[in-house]
C-alpha cells in the first residue's frame, strides 16, 4: 500500500556510465513532484550539476544512493555532500563493510531529526503544547524521568496525525567494524582501481567488447567492473557469451542491475517496457560484469583477461 501513495517516474540512463542520464529528468517533472532519487550507479558519481539545477529550479529535493560509491568523488566532492540526502550501504559485498547495515547522511537539520525518529522506534510529526496537562485525575509525577511518559502529560500532535519509526539502528558492534573499515576505504578503492587498469589494459581493442570510460568529473571507485558486448560485432548473443564465459572458462558473470521498472512489483503499478529504451537494450544486450574485489589474484585477473579473449575467439568463428 505505501507504493502507491506516491507516483514513480522512471528516467533513463546514459548508454556508458549507466547512471542517470539528467537530459531525461525535467520532462517528467510535474508540480506534483516532490524528490529526484539518484543512484551512483558501481562507483562512478552521477553528473550532479545539472541534476541539482532541476532540483533548484523546481524546488526539489535531492537523495543519492550512495551504496555502491563510498569514497567516489564528483568534480573533487565527496557524492554524500551532494544534494540533501545520501544512503550507504555496509553489506558485505560493498567496498566498505560492517557486515550489514548502512548509513544516512544529510546537513538538512529537520531531515535530520525526522530520519534519526523514524529509525529508532521513535513517533514523528509536528506537536502542540496541551492545556490540560493531566490525564484524567493524574498530573504528571515529579519523578517522571521517561521521555515517552512525560510527554504524555504535555503533548498532543497536530490533528492527530503521525508517522510511525522502527528499530533501523546499526548496532555498537557493527559500527566499530565500520569505523575501522573507514581507515582502510581509501585502500580498499585504490585496490580496485588497481584491478581495473589491468583488466581495461588487457581488454582494450577486443572487437565487440568496448570498456566502460571514465567521465571527467568523477572519481570511479569501481564497486562494479563493467565493460560492454556488441552482440552484431561478435555475431552471437549477449547470452550466449555468457554462456561461454561461465561454462567454458569457468568465470562468474553477475549482471547488475535488472531495469527498475520491468520488475513485477512496479508492472503492477502499471510501468511497462519500453519506458526506458536505453536501459532496457543495455541489460538484455549489452552490459557485462566481471568479479572485481580487494582479494582477486594476479593470477584470477589474467585468467579473466584470457577468458574474454577466447570466448570472442569462439564465437566470431
Amino acid at each position: 500500500m505505501l507504493a502507491r501513495k506516491c507516483k514513480i517516474r522512471f528516467a533513463d540512463i546514459e548508454t556508458n556510465s549507466l547512471n542517470i542520464d539528467p537530459s531525461k529528468i525535467e520532462p517528467l517533472v510535474t508540480e506534483k513532484t516532490k524528490t529526484i532519487y539518484v543512484v551512483h550507479h558501481g562507483g562512478q558519481a552521477v553528473d550532479m550539476d545539472p541534476v541539482l539545477n532541476i532540483a533548484r529550479k523546481y524546488n526539489l529535493r535531492v537523495v543519492k544512493d550512495c551504496a555502491h560509491a563510498p569514497g567516489a568523488l564528483y568534480k573533487g566532492r565527496q557524492v554524500g555532500t551532494l544534494g540533501d540526502v545520501g544512503c550507504f550501504s555496509f553489506h558485505s559485498l560493498k567496498n566498505m563493510t560492517t557486515g550489514e547495515g548502512g548509513m544516512l547522511v544529510t546537513n538538512n537539520d529537520e531531515l535530520y531529526e525526522f530520519a534519526e525518529l523514524l529509525g529508532t522506534i521513535h513517533m514523528y510529526r509536528r506537536m502542540h503544547d496541551r492545556e490540560d496537562k493531566r490525564i484524567r485525575p493524574y498530573s504528571e509525577p515529579a519523578y517522571y524521568r521517561d521521555w515517552h511518559a512525560k510527554q504524555s502529560f504535555n503533548k498532543d500532535y497536530d490533528n492527530d496525525q503521525f508517522e510511525v519509526g522502527n528499530n533501523y539502528r546499526m548496532s555498537e558492534l557493527q559500527a566499530t567494524m565500520g569505523l575501522v573499515q573507514l581507515t582502510k576505504l581509501e585502500h580498499l578503492n585504490e585496490r580496485r582501481r588497481e584491478i581495473t587498469k589491468r583488466l581495461d589494459e588487457g581488454l582494450i581493442g577486443i572487437p565487440g567488447v568496448p570498456i566502460q570510460k571514465v567521465q571527467p568529473y568523477a572519481r570511479h571507485i569501481y564497486h562494479l567492473y563493467t565493460f560492454f558486448y556488441d552482440p552484431k560485432v561478435v555475431g552471437a548473443s549477449k547470452d550466449d557469451f555468457i554462456c561461454c564465459m561461465e561454462v567454458e572458462e569457468k568465470v562468474n558473470i553477475a549482471i547488475r542491475y535488472f531495469p527498475v521498472h520491468l520488475l513485477v512489483e512496479f508492472c503492477a503499478l502499471g510501468h511497462r517496457y519500453g519506458k526506458c529504451p536505453v536501459a532496457e537494450e543495455h541489460y538484455f544486450e549489452h552490459q557485462i560484469q566481471l568479479p572485481i574485489y580487494g582479494h582477486l589474484t594476479d593470477e584470477q585477473i589474467e585468467h579473466m583477461i584470457a577468458a574474454v579473449h577466447r570466448g570472442v575467439r569462439k564465437l566470431r568463428r
